[in-house]
């Protein structure tokens, strides 16, 4: 598997669990987490950085800081 690491930027507000409650996500801002390679998608920014959106929670494999 093909992991890379990155610094959290922003998160949203959590997924919903069976009950339609909010779950606390393991991440905040500043975070750097490990993912695959391959989750999220990957954009450019207006300055033409690279940015990578992670779409769920389970995409972060560990938060490393």
């Amino acid at each position: 598997m093909v992991t890379t690491q990155m610094a959290v930027l922003a998160v949203g507000p959590g997924p919903l669990d069976e009950e339609g409650n909010r779950t606390l996500l393991s991440v905040s801002p500043g975070n750097t987490v490990l993912y695959s390679k391959y989750a999220g998608n990957d954009f450019k920014g207006v300055d033409g950085s690279d940015y990578i959106i992670t779409l769920r929670a389970s995409d972060v494999m560990a938060v490393l800081s």
